[in-house]
């Protein structure tokens, strides 16, 4: 049942299937720009799929077109996992668990099978074909085929030119990305995408699979309901289209799959209670992986087919990854035994003397039997146990290394400089600091960045507030950095009435980003900064309190643009070990340069606090016809007072003040009655206004 020729392919995911109007399909949007830039490889790609199907067709059933039923095609997979230090850092058990449930679902043994119709029952198919994760690199090295990358194209957007550039061999592997987020050009967020054979080159290294990380397995970040996405996926690197087709995208009944054992469908967005819809009577394959209803639980015999057809293919390399000399060269078979790779990870890197820190061996690769710790400044000095207890005594900073070993030889040694500070002793003294001395990092200050291009706060002559230096995070920080300095610990038993202040400058590079994510913000940790507590956010957006509006070059104020912040710490009296850090965070990279100086930490009476209890103040929809719900979060219990603005600065809506406990707030206005246009929404706490902008439609 063939009722057109489809020349566009791409495949689309929506991210969210809670909500079928938040769906649309970018598939035809996303090949068009593909065969647009590459004309020379549409009429490749449709000879290539003219072909495939014509073949297929020549063979009317399942049984007697099977070539060697028998023997299961294994393609060596390689997972390529970029990040930013979130989340989306996956661990190994969870793509490993990605990969069991991947093999599960091809060999038909998912427990979920129970549930397909009965209809469909007696043609639910196994596919010959299985997975495993690659034991050998493209240059012969042992790996576990997973392989990390600190790399901003964790936000994947399909615009970027450097997509694609950690790929391996796409004749040997199978590449799968896994990263925080996809957005493609068209704006439409996908759980996954992949391109049919042939929409590439040979060997071309888009011939690959990206995938987000919370799709990724049944584990950690992930869950079961979306663990079948990937299947999904690799359906498509197997040249499988969605049940109902491809251009209609889960919208009509009007298109084929090329698959004669799949009834036609318009595909669906969850599981129906009706499925009928295209020929009424007749059952319609929802529970296909290939459809979007998030409750699949099978292949057809001919999908099946189609798939392990595609295996065998030479045209775009299919057929050389499960060859015996592939299989050998990626370390699949014969099996290779490997010594592991040493890595580790501990509960903290700053302790104060005395305290003990905890060391969790992560060594991959290969299972090891046998450690060799050395720690520097620590008790024990070595060890020999997989996950040892060190305490550090005396104020510093030292240096950690992990050797493991098994039968198959011992790891590079992983080594740590610098990996754990010990803190000096609280003391009792004034702090006043105008960075006018040493440059930072000094016996007084401790910096500490998460950064792709190592971007610290460092001491600075562009800007001060008094003097002529001051410390600032360069405007080249990159997305998802993090970039802290922290102060001494301090008793505060013999300083009364003690407060600190301090001041800053900032501004917004730009006006394109609709969100800002740039913060900055004052911690206080109690316990040497095993945990920390936030005592004053600032959001560096233009219009925000202390910002000084948008300025597209490099920022440079004058003393007079520094804003002083006033933070009475009252509620610290009496504590003898009080850790301070200041933080600047970039989640989108788009920062401009940033200035922190005349930190005074001093014994003062009637100060008057500026600490705002209030961030993340956001409000949606925009634009909203009916209700705005404002969300924002409390650091305190505090009253609050809520103001909708017009852009005359007239008031249209108010909620009066109110007594709100500390944490994530959610306050509702409605907006059924206001003119169209542009508003203000002011959330007042403690006399300050913290103002975001909505739009009624």
């Amino acid at each position: 049942m063939q009722k057109i020729i489809i020349t566009l392919f791409t495949l689309c995911l929506a991210t969210k299937v809670t909500n079928a109007q938040t769906h649309r399909c970018a598939s035809t949007e996303a090949s068009e720009i593909h065969f647009k830039k590459h004309p020379e490889l549409k009429k490749a790609f449709d000879d290539y799929q003219a072909s495939f199907n014509a073949q297929l067709n020549s063979s009317n059933t399942h049984s007697a077109s099977k070539l060697l039923t028998s023997t299961n095609y294994t393609i060596p997979m390689v997972f390529h996992i970029l990040h930013l230090n979130g989340v989306e850092n996956i661990s190994d058990a969870q793509v490993m668990d990605a990969v069991k449930v991947l093999n599960v679902d091809f060999a038909k043994r998912n427990a979920d099978t129970s549930n397909t119709l009965p209809v469909f029952k007696s043609i639910a198919d196994s596919v010959s074909i299985r997975f495993a994760l690659a034991a050998k690199d493209p240059n012969g090295n042992c790996t576990n085929g997973i392989v990390r990358y600190f790399n901003s194209d964790a936000n994947w957007n399909d615009a970027s030119s450097t997509l694609y550039a950690q790929g391996w061999d796409p004749t040997k592997y199978l590449n799968i990305y896994v990263v925080k987020t996809i957005t493609m050009s068209s704006g439409f967020s996908a759980a996954g995408y992949t391109y049919l054979p042939g929409s590439w080159s040979y060997g071309a290294p888009q011939d690959a699979i990206v995938l987000l990380h919370d799709y990724t397995g049944t584990i950690g970040t992930s869950s079961a309901f979306h663990s079948h996405v990937l299947t999904h996926e690799v359906g498509h690197w197997f040249n499988l289209l969605h049940v109902f087709g491809w251009n209609s995208c889960a919208v009509d009944c009007n298109n084929d799959d090329f698959v004669n054992d799949t009834p036609t469908t318009p595909g669906y967005l969850s599981c129906p209670s009706t499925y009928d819809i295209c020929t009424p009577g007749i059952p319609e394959n929802y529970q296909n992986f290939m459809d979007y209803s998030y409750c699949e639980t099978m292949f057809t015999q001919e999908q099946a087919l189609r798939m392990e057809a595609a295996a065998q293919s030479g045209i775009v390399g299919r057929s050389n990854l499960w060859s015996a000399s592939n299989l050998m060269s990626t370390g699949i078979s014969p099996t290779v035994a490997c010594p592991p790779t040493a890595l580790f990870k501990s509960n903290t890197q700053m302790v104060c003397a005395g305290q003990n820190v905890y060391f969790t061996d992560q060594s991959n690769v290969a299972v090891p039997t046998n450690w060799s710790w050395t720690f520097e400044g620590g008790t024990p000095n070595v060890s020999s146990v997989q996950n040892p207890t060190v305490t550090y005594s005396s104020p510093g900073t030292y240096s950690v290394q992990l050797i493991a070993g098994n039968s198959a030889g011992n790891s590079i040694p992983e080594t740590k400089i610098g990996y754990i500070t010990v803190l000096s002793s609280p003391i009792t003294s004034n702090l006043i600091e105008s960075f006018e001395g040493s440059p930072i990092p000094n016996s007084t200050w401790i910096v500490k960045n998460v950064s792709l291009y190592n971007t610290d706060w460092q001491q600075t002559n562009m800007a001060a507030a008094s003097g002529s230096k001051s410390a600032y995070v360069s405007e080249n920080i990159s997305p998802s950095s993090v970039a802290e300095l922290f102060s001494p610990i301090y008793n505060f038993s013999a300083m009364p009435s003690v407060a600190l202040t301090y001041k800053w400058a900032g501004a917004e590079r730009n006006t394109t980003t609709t969100s800002s994510t740039d913060q900055f913000g004052l911690f206080y940790s109690t316990n040497c900064g095993l945990t920390w507590i936030p005592r004053l956010i600032r959001n560096i957006k233009s219009g925000a309190v202390g910002v000084n509006g948008v300025v597209n070059g490099n920022y440079h104020p004058s003393s007079s643009e520094f804003y002083q912040e006033n933070v009475t710490l009252a509620g610290l009296t009496g504590a003898t070990s009080i850790l301070f850090k200041f933080k600047f965070s970039s989640e989108t990279g788009t920062s401009n340069n940033f200035y922190l100086d005349d930190i005074n930490l001093t014994s003062v009476t009637g100060l008057n606090e500026t600490y705002q209890t209030l961030i993340n103040l956001s409000a949606y929809p925009s634009p909203a016809s009916d209700n705005v719900t404002v969300s924002f979060e409390l650091l305190e219990d505090k009253h609050v007072e809520i103001v909708l603005c017009d852009v005359l600065g007239r008031t249209v809506k108010h909620i009066a003040k109110q007594q709100l406990s500390a944490g994530n707030q959610e306050q509702f206005i409605s907006v059924s009655d206001l003119s169209k246009g542009i508003y203000f929404v002011n959330v007042i706490v403690n006399d300050i206004s913290t103002t975001t902008k909505i739009m009624v439609d």
